[in-house]
């Protein structure tokens, strides 16, 4: 369905001979009021022909319907009807530019036909099914990094994924999948060593750097020193993709925001991880985004659900001051929260998206952005948005119900495009 391209229509008809009679009489004063000046010359050219005149009138009313304005706002004059190789074609006016540009209508045919005493015309509007079905924000444009022809793949950063436990491959694998996508030039996957011979296998495109585990299947207090070592040429880090939580990756989070100077996304487990231990957020050094569900961000909050979705902002913008951190409060209209001056409020997405690995997936989006370097609000914004996009295309082509987090992913580049055009 990419690409595809809907149509709209318009039809009239008008009787020949009753222009013929008008042209009997006030054909001067018919031709100054409903026709250009070229379209005045190929009249005359063709003879001042009733039915050539009634075949333009007829066009000039089937575009107007297709444009769904009438002759009106759009006058006679604004819909100009050329021919080339005699066939007829709209010269584009800029009345006409902008309202096409309004109803997202990409270019408009037009054929001219005549049936005994009539003269018919069908007008076909090229409806943008993309720009039409999608809310796309302009502004997201501008946010984007612009590709340079002479870089390579250090050019676009250089990011780690952490993640991952026995049974929970699935996670870092779409984080590291949605980072690859959205632009990232290199993806190093750090996941326990138990998990090493099926990541190898998952991931093709990106690094897979084992630690140890002590054969558990999980990070563990030993997993530090070779994680910490792994980050020294790294420039944004995620983690808590299917990480789990016991007090050895408390330990570990907490160890990592203290000697990682660069930005950090903490999703999922991570999140849950300082939920028990908030402390770990005080006096960082670094950009934090977290980017909790409803749930998690309760218990950061000690509040209850119900109260989060009653009060997204309040609480999205309580806890980044509290901790001085970006918050992307997931779920319908994600928000995304730096203090009280900055607050973005996203709304491409649909409920297909309410899906396992949904929020892994926007995790590697975010780290993506910041790793080509934008600013972490922006990449907060850009990435929710380009998320919630790419989920809106995967629906075309899947439905609601039948989509799934690598849907998501497999329609990042498309977003991205989209956005670009």
């Amino acid at each position: 369905m990419k690409g595809f391209n809907n149509l709209t229509t318009g039809i009239d008809i008008v009787k020949i001979d009753r222009i013929r009679k008008i042209l009997s009489k006030e054909k001067e004063r018919f031709y100054n009021k409903i026709f250009t000046e070229k379209e005045v010359e190929y009249i005359s050219y063709k003879g001042n022909r009733a039915e050539t005149v009634a075949g333009m009138f007829a066009a000039k009313e089937a575009i107007s319907k297709v444009l769904g304005t009438g002759i009106g706002t759009i006058g006679w004059k604004d819909i100009e009807i050329l021919h080339k190789n005699h066939k007829p074609y709209v010269n584009i006016s800029q009345k006409l530019k902008d309202r096409m540009e309004q109803i997202k209508i990409t270019d408009v045919e037009i054929s001219i036909s005549h049936e005994e005493d009539y003269a018919i015309a069908n007008a076909i509007g090229y409806l943008d099914f993309y720009k039409s079905f999608l809310r796309i924000d302009k502004s997201m444009k501008n946010l984007l990094p612009k590709r340079q022809a002479n870089s390579h793949k250090g050019t676009y950063g250089r990011l780690a994924i952490i993640g991952g436990s026995r049974g929970m491959t699935g996670a870092p694998f779409l984080s590291s999948m949605a980072a690859l996508r959205a632009g990232a030039g290199l993806v190093y996957t750090i996941v326990p060593k138990a998990l090493e011979a099926i990541m190898s296998i998952k991931l093709t495109e990106a690094i897979v750097r084992p630690v140890e585990d002590k054969g558990r299947g999980v990070f563990t207090k030993d997993s530090l020193g070779p994680i910490l070592e792994a980050l020294e040429n790294i420039d944004v880090v995620a983690i808590g993709p299917g990480m789990g939580v016991d007090e050895d990756r408390i330990h570990l989070l907490e160890e990592i925001i203290r000697n990682f100077k660069g930005p950090i996304i903490i999703d999922a487990d991570g999140i849950n991880c300082i939920s028990l231990k908030p402390d770990i957020l005080h006096n960082h050094k670094n950009q934090i985004i977290i980017t909790p569900h409803p749930g998690e961000l309760a218990r950061l909050a000690r509040v209850s659900i119900k109260e989060i979705q009653d009060n997204r902002i309040y609480y999205s913008n309580y806890i980044s001051n509290k901790y001085n951190i970006i918050v992307v409060l997931k779920g319908f209209n994600t928000i995304v929260a730096y203090h009280e001056d900055k607050i973005y409020v996203n709304e491409t997405g649909n409920p297909g998206m309410a899906t396992a690995g949904s929020g892994d997936v926007l995790t590697g989006v975010i780290a993506s952005f910041i790793a080509q370097g934008l600013s972490p609000f922006n990449s907060g914004k850009l990435g929710v948005y380009c998320h919630g996009l790419a989920g809106d295309l995967g629906s075309l082509e899947k439905g609601e119900y039948g989509l799934i987090a690598t849907d998501i992913i497999d329609n990042i580049p498309y977003s991205i495009k989209t956005i670009q055009l």
